[in-house]
């Protein structure tokens, strides 16, 4: 078994998906690999923090990245690539 993810980490891939377009909470819970319930908590926390959107239509749910979620992926990626460099993850 792996190390734990680190909480950044989770975000990273939350926005790396995303990033890719929208897509609704329970295929994001499969892709970020994630429980359902704790991927929703962390959704509604990027929300508050107007990183994501999340639009309702009809009965499904959409999650779409933000212009600041964009600057916070691009920002996250250049840290998570130096750690790697310098194999600290």
């Amino acid at each position: 078994m792996g190390r734990k993810r680190s909480r950044i980490e989770i975000v990273f891939k939350v926005l790396e998906i995303l990033i890719q377009g929208e897509t609704n909470p329970t295929k994001l819970a499969t892709l970020v690999n994630m429980p359902y319930d704790r991927l929703v908590k962390l959704l509604r926390e990027l929300e508050e923090r107007k990183i994501i959107e999340m639009n309702s239509s009809r009965k499904t749910r959409f999650i779409r990245i933000t212009d600041k979620g964009i600057r916070l992926y691009e920002e996250l990626k250049k840290v998570l690539d130096l750690l790697d460099d310098y194999g600290l993850i």
